[in-house]
């Protein structure tokens, strides 16, 4: 959240990169877990990729585009365009498989293992609407929405990150029995 803040500074490029990697190392040990069982996908190969991915993508696009800016400093190219559109499909894509197969694989108690399904849609909602009022009402009259658009995309930020990453530690906090009682008859005397 210090980012939007502290961009322009010098230490911004590298608290962009830390909180990346803190993002990527906390989905990665959701995905993959301590033992089996503790893994929200349960170690299955599409889930732990698709989780992977979207561990990485931030990390993965920060590095993309210095080279990028670098072929194309003026960002208007044909591979900007292309970056654009893979930045879309890619990670929405990933984020959509790994949100099913948390569901899926039973871990999480229902209704909360759609909880990230939910938090996809809002995603999607915060994207979605800036793009239809600008098609609709024109880009010189979108600015007077410029501060709905920033609360949907904050909100959708903070659901993703401090709301999923609080509701995996309220569950996993609950008390689970190692074993089952078992309850012995009386001897015989």
């Amino acid at each position: 959240m210090l980012r939007t803040s502290l961009m322009g500074t010098p230490g911004a490029q590298f608290l962009n990169v830390a909180g990346d990697a803190f993002y990527a190392a906390g989905v990665l040990v959701l995905a993959i877990g301590l033992v089996r069982e503790a893994s929200l996908v349960t170690r299955r190969p599409l889930g732990v990729l698709a989780m992977a991915v979207v561990a990485v993508w931030p990390l993965l696009t920060g590095l993309a585009t210095v080279p990028l800016g670098m072929v194309e400093p003026e960002g208007y190219g044909a591979a900007w365009t292309v970056f654009g559109y893979v930045g879309l499909v890619v990670p929405a894509a990933a984020g959509l498989i790994a949100a099913l197969q948390i569901s899926r694989a039973g871990v999480v108690a229902p209704p909360w293992k759609w909880a990230p399904l939910w938090v996809l849609g809002l995603y999607a909602l915060a994207w979605s609407v800036p793009q239809l009022v600008i098609a609709s009402i024109g880009g010189a009259d979108a600015q007077l929405y410029v501060g709905l658009f920033a609360m949907l995309s904050t909100l959708a930020f903070l659901a993703g990150t401090l709301g999923l990453g609080t509701l995996a530690l309220l569950l996993a906090a609950r008390h689970r029995p190692a074993s089952v009682d078992v309850f012995r008859s009386t001897p015989e005397t």
